[in-house]
């Protein structure tokens, strides 16, 4: 998938089970220390496990990396 195509408030799963929604994007930190301007704020919907533990949890990484994990967006 490209970077471009990740739409805010759409679902994309990694084709394993593991899905996202896209909260955000644009000025966030990856680390303490490290702005990224081309971040992408997400919430876990699917953790590919049983349980689903981490459903809801937020997370960030940058617009290449996830372009890079998300296989598609879920419909």
């Amino acid at each position: 998938m490209k970077k471009s195509e990740i739409k805010i408030g759409a679902v994309y799963t990694n084709g394993r089970g593991r899905e996202r929604r896209v909260i955000d994007r644009g000025d966030y930190p990856l680390y303490a220390g490290q702005l990224d301007h081309d971040c992408i704020l997400y919430e876990i919907v699917k953790d590919g496990s049983k349980k689903n533990l981490s459903a809801g949890k937020n997370g960030r990484m940058s617009a290449v990396s996830f372009a890079s994990w998300a296989k598609g967006e879920v419909k």
